[in-house]
Order: structure tokens, then sequence, then C-alpha cells
């Protein structure tokens, strides 16, 4: 019979990725006062065939970790691994100590998806992975629905990229359809009209979602998909832009990433918390939360973006604010006081082209993080 020994710390990700990869029969976990529930979340997702038993330690007591190690040695037969991922550097010292004695493997997981073997300090690849609706259940997030950028359609990327060079080009005429969509429809697509004409005959059609846009016989976009006018006006053009720059850099990876879409997560009816995450990305065993801003991003952008993280992912995720605009520099200190990668172009002019930065900006990212 296999056992592992783990640890529990304040994140239980690494706890069940060790579990998942070695496959044991029989899981001891080691947690303290503060540590008591943290468990809890990973039971629904082991098989019945894998049993476990918790042992109360002291988290700065060696002897206390020492005395319930020995104990589950003395008291159970087979083979013995420890997980030593989480817990104070006391409690790993002296669990470490143990598995030497009885020649029991130690390792411990990083957040680059790789097992370090504590005996030799080798470093190999591990080969599961966690998906996204394990690493969300371990963190007590509820999903409700999202849309995998597998099934991202060609023809709405091309709407967005349309929509993108129509800002570009004509921002005043952008600014006047924005303008409107703020004060006579409260920004839902629903309450817009078939049609209507501004003053300097600048006008918008759409039907059953296509869109187009003219000045006088001047068509100045032309979108024949039923997705337009939401793409348009609720901004999602640049979060559809943003979703396939990301799963471009995923299409790259090894271990091809899941990047999801519109992720949307049960909530309670009292919560002030967004329950919709713009995009999802699985690096590993972290998440990342893209949140996408076609506008210009104020204070509580930033810290919405923030409690979406603690929300939903916990400790270990990662939060990006992903600007089409420039950010004033009081909110890109904010950004890094709170942790929050910020991908923003410099100065106006570098919107333009400053996506296409997005793969490598993520590459340099994921290399970063580490535990």
């Amino acid at each position: 019979m296999k056992h592992q020994i783990i640890l529990i710390g304040k994140d239980i990700t690494s706890a069940y990725h060790g579990v998942k990869e070695f496959g044991p029969d029989f899981i001891h976990l080691l947690y303290t006062h503060e540590t008591r529930s943290v468990a809890q979340p990973m039971f629904s997702l082991l098989p019945d065939s894998i049993q476990h038993k918790m042992h109360f330690i002291e988290a700065y007591d060696a002897g206390s970790v020492i005395t319930v190690c020995k104990k589950i040695h003395q008291d159970f037969n087979g083979e013995f691994y420890y997980n030593l991922s989480e817990g104070t550097k006391l409690m790993a010292f002296s669990a470490f100590l143990i598995a030497k004695e009885h020649g029991a493997v130690a390792f411990y997981l990083t957040q680059q998806g790789e097992i370090v073997n504590l005996d030799t300090f080798e470093k190999y690849q591990m080969q599961s992975m966690l998906e996204n609706e394990e690493i969300l259940a371990l963190n007590g997030s509820e999903l409700l629905t999202y849309d995998d950028t597998k099934n991202l359609a060609d023809t709405t990327i091309c709407s967005a990229q349309q929509i993108k060079r129509f800002i570009e080009s004509y921002p005043n005429e952008n600014g006047r359809m924005q303008k409107y969509f703020d004060s006579h429809c409260n920004r839902h697509v629903s309450h817009l009209p078939e049609s209507y004409t501004f003053s300097n005959q600048l006008s918008f059609v759409r039907k059953e979602g296509a869109l187009q846009i003219s000045v006088k016989d001047k068509i100045l976009l032309d979108i024949p998909y039923p997705n337009a006018c939401m793409l348009y006006f609720e901004g999602r053009w640049w979060e559809t832009l943003v979703a396939a720059k990301t799963r471009e850099w995923s299409n790259k990876q090894i271990h091809l990433p899941e990047v999801w879409q519109n992720v949307i997560f049960h909530t309670h009816s009292n919560s002030t918390i967004k329950n919709e995450v713009d995009i999802l990305l699985n690096d590993e065993q972290k998440l990342i939360f893209i949140e996408c801003k076609s506008g210009n991003v104020t204070q509580n952008d930033v810290y919405k973006v923030d409690a979406i993280r603690e929300t939903y992912g916990g400790d270990i995720s990662l939060a990006i604010l992903a600007s089409y605009f420039p950010v004033e520099s009081s909110l890109r200190e904010k950004c890094r006081d709170l942790q929050i990668a910020l991908f923003a172009p410099e100065f106006v002019a570098a919107r333009i082209n400053h996506l296409d930065m997005l793969p490598k900006w993520l590459d340099k990212l994921a290399n970063s993080i580490q535990i």
C-alpha cells in the first residue's frame, strides 16, 4: 500500500496535485489550528479508493510533527512518500528527518509544474495537470458557465479586428456612438433602436445583431454577423482579441494551458463581487484571471480585478489587467502594490500594435512566477 504524508498549509492545490501525481492508496494530512478546514474541498475530488486520515500537529513544535510521523510509520505498512510543499519551515524540516529515517521519498512541488526530490534536489516535470474545474473547486468556487476559446470562431475574431480598425480610424464617430449608448441605452444592447441618425448624418443600422455604421453614403463599419452589436457596443471586441492572442500563446506551450472566456461563477445574492471573469488561463497549477478594459481604467477597475482574484482564485492565483489604452501612473503604481500584472501600452499611439506583444509578455510573466 502506498501512503502519502502531506503537510497542510494555506493552499491545498499542491497537496491535491501531489496526490493526483503519485496516486497513493492512503493519505495522511498533517494540519494545525489554522489549517484545520483547508483540506475539506479536496475530499470530494478524490476517488473513493483513496483513504484519508487527519493528524493534528503544532505548527512550531518540531516534537509534535516528529511524534505524529513516527506514529504513522508505526501503525501502517507500505511505501511512504512525503509532500513537503506546504506548512511552516519547521514542520517541513521535522517531517523530512523522519522521512530520511524511514527511507521514504520526500518531495516538493514548484509552481512551474516540477517535482523536486529533496534527497538529491533533482527536478523533473510532473506528468499530471490540474484542470480549471479542479483548481476552482479546491478554492471553493462554484463554476456556472464558460466558453472554451478552442471554439472561438474566426468570424468573431475578424469582426473584433474590424471594430478595432474602425475605432482607430474614426475616433470622433466612435466617441459619439459610445456616448449615445451610455446616455440613451444605459449600456444595454437590447435598448438600442433598429437605427438612428445623428445631426451630422452619422448613423447606425442594426438587424438581428448585425451592425452597419455610415456617414451619409460612406460605410465606415459593416459587420453582417449576429454578435456584431454586442462586440462593438459592450466592448467585447477587445476581450475577444485578447482571448485570441492568449489562445495563440497557449497553443505554443508544451502543456497547452486551458483558456476560457466569459467565465461565470455562482454567487450569493448579497455579494458585491463581480461573478464574471473575462478570460481564465490555467498555467500549470495556478489560475490567471485576465480582466479586459477597452476604455479608460479607473481605480475601481483595479480593485475589482483584485477582488475577483481573491474571491475565485485565492493566494496562489494571478490577476492581469489588459488595457487597450495607456494607464495613468498612479494606477500603474496601485497595480504594483496589489501585485496585479498590467498589460497596457505606454502611450496612445502604441495601442494599435501593442496586442501583438502579448504572447511574449505572457512567456516572461509565466517564467517569472515562483513559489
